[in-house]
């Protein structure tokens, strides 16, 4: 197949070519198409052939056109090869035009910091009239970590030995980890290495991508690609390799940049002057014709912090497009520079969102006389210290004889008995003192007036008014100890064994149940769980173990909140209790 070459020079001022390619056969002859070939590429100094280089493939009818738009870059030589495809037979003919144009900004490369307002970019039109219709999007989102330690360089072992001068490989690891909100793809990059291949300084890199339970999800070398991922932890590890290992010392601590696609593009606003700009409005800048040899001034608006994607975080960069020209269908081609030029905002800082409580009611006078204040304050300070003690300190028993001691003072004082409560909770031997559990969390619900509660919590209340708002905030604490003290007991009781703790449990679940809910509040998982696997219902506590392993557990808080690997364990579990052996198993493999 003949194939034919065209070098032309781009002028200055052209951003992109029109190639337009007709085919020369009479319609009177031949009735069949043609596939064409078209290949244009440029040699950028210090950049890969094929990031500037075109290739088209034409289905053509005869004395069909067709028009073809290629971003070029003026002054360096442009090759265009045009050719029959190799499967195509008949003789063949094809009428070559090429139309250079361009409109040109300064800078070509546009960039804005958050908090800057605008970016001002001058276009100007040298070769011809150009219809001037300026347009930005946003398209990417990238973010920036360093490894979680300074990595270290090691020799590798005698098989990384060149055998040409006896001189060994060193390696060294890098490892990175950030948070995947959604399931989705990202790319990895970094900059000092990717891109180049047999140019590289470095003998090699590869990047390997992990979850959280070290499942392999994917990798990237010399070429960045992209990784799909799920939601939650994402570990990677970096090995770059050299024969020298101080090349390897200055990458120690490499910053590497996570790269994801928006979700919804953001468009940026164009305006002619500053004062539209900063009046907005609908005075945006309008199409218009750019006559040759003139230049005008375009200012790209700032991005308004809604439309920001609410992870991101100052120094974090939103990379985009801008193109100048119309574009309009009724030109041949694209009408545009292809791809367009680059921009990249940087993200700024947030502003911090006002406090809720900024409106709050003033404190109410104090009715209580010197002594009450005074012996109050004691009292408080009592119990906190008692919350203070050392982990060996209440293991010599200095817990036990201090509490003991207080609360012949204080019997019904409500924080005494709650941190009495948590201490007998947390015990390392708690299995053997379940029934102390139990009693001490008696001890405060018996001197939390539930009735008084439920009356308080049945209206609403004047927020303005003093007296009210500091009667509410001790009712809030007096709920709060009284949900505690139930869960603790409920969980107690589900550890105890025998009819009566069943009964118990059931019992205490139903007065929980007054106050939360606890099908829907994470932080009484273990309580529903329990409650379903006994009721027999391990479908349902299958599916609510499901729903919280998309979140890793991070919605199980409370008193007893619930780890990844507890909700697997879990889950293996019931399907064992199923009858599941091969998917237990399965999902025990998956882990690792």
């Amino acid at each position: 197949t003949e194939t034919k070459r065209f070098f032309v020079t781009p002028p200055l001022g052209a951003t992109w070519m029109d190639v337009t390619v007709r085919d020369g056969r009479d319609p009177g002859d031949d009735v069949s198409t043609r596939l064409y070939v078209l290949h244009t590429v440029q040699l950028i100094p210090h950049a890969a052939y094929r990031d500037n280089a075109q290739q088209k493939y034409l289905s053509l009818l005869p004395s069909q056109t067709s028009v073809h738009s290629i971003a070029v870059e003026p002054g360096i030589t442009c090759e265009i090869d045009i050719s029959r495809f190799w499967s195509a037979t008949g003789a063949t003919s094809a009428d070559v035009t090429i139309e250079f144009r361009g409109i040109m900004p300064t800078p070509q490369s546009v960039s804005m910091t958050g908090g800057d307002s605008f970016a001002l970019v001058r276009v100007m039109s040298l070769l011809k009239d150009e219809v001037c219709n300026p347009s930005l999007k946003l398209t990417s989102w990238k973010t920036p970590i360093r490894p979680k330690a300074e990595g270290v360089v090691t020799p590798l072992g005698e098989r990384d030995i060149q055998p040409w001068n006896k001189k060994g490989t060193y390696q060294l690891v890098l490892t990175y980890e950030f948070t995947q909100d959604d399931k989705g793809s990202f790319t990895p990059r970094a900059p000092p290495l990717q891109e180049v291949l047999y140019e590289s300084t470095y003998e090699s890199q590869l990047i390997l991508a992990y979850d959280g339970d070290k499942k392999y999800l994917g990798y990237c070398d010399a070429y960045a690609k992209s990784i799909t991922a799920p939601k939650g932890t994402v570990v990677l590890q970096m090995q770059v390799r050299h024969d020298d290992p101080s090349m390897l010392e200055k990458l120690k601590d490499m910053t590497l940049w996570i790269e994801r696609k928006l979700d919804k593009e953001v468009s940026l606003t164009a305006y002619s002057t500053r004062e539209d700009l900063l009046v907005g409005g609908k005075q945006t800048m309008k199409k218009r014709t750019l006559r040759q040899g003139s230049c005008t001034s375009v200012f790209f608006s700032e991005p308004t912090a809604s439309k920001i994607p609410s992870s991101c975080k100052p120094g974090d960069i939103l990379n985009g497009s801008c193109t100048f020209a119309s574009g309009e269908a009724s030109l041949p081609g694209d009408g545009k520079r292809p791809g367009g030029f680059p921009f990249t905002f940087i993200v700024g800082p947030k502003m911090d969102k006002p406090s809720s409580d900024t409106n709050e009611a003033p404190e109410p006078k104090d009715e209580r006389t010197a002594e009450e204040r005074v012996l109050d304050a004691v009292r408080d300070t009592k119990v906190a210290n008692l919350e203070k003690l050392t982990k060996e300190e209440k293991e010599a028993g200095k817990f036990g004889s201090m509490y003991t001691a207080l609360e012949s003072e204080y019997p019904a004082h409500i924080p005494l008995l709650m941190a009495n409560l948590k201490y007998l909770d947390g015990l390392d031997n708690r299995e053997e003192n379940l029934s102390k559990v139990i009693e001490a969390a008696d001890k405060v619900i018996a001197e939390v007036p539930d009735d008084q509660l439920a009356l308080h919590f049945g209206k609403k209340h004047d927020k303005d008014n003093p007296e009210k708002v500091k009667k509410n905030k001790e009712m809030e604490k007096k709920k709060t100890n009284l949900i505690e003290a139930l869960v603790r007991k409920a969980l107690a009781l589900a550890n105890s064994g025998g009819d009566d703790a069943r009964e118990k449990f059931d019992q205490t679940l139903e007065d929980l149940k007054s106050w939360v809910d606890i099908d829907s509040n994470g932080k009484y998982l273990a309580l529903a769980l329990e409650r379903d696997c006994r009721a027999g219902k391990y479908g349902l506590a299958l599916k609510r173990i499901n729903k919280l392993l998309t979140k890793n557990g991070k919605d199980t808080g409370g008193v007893k909140p619930l780890t990844k690997a507890d909700l697997l364990q879990r889950r293996a579990d019931i399907l064992l209790k199923l009858g599941y052996s091969a998917l237990r198993n399965r999902d025990k493999a998956m882990r690792f």
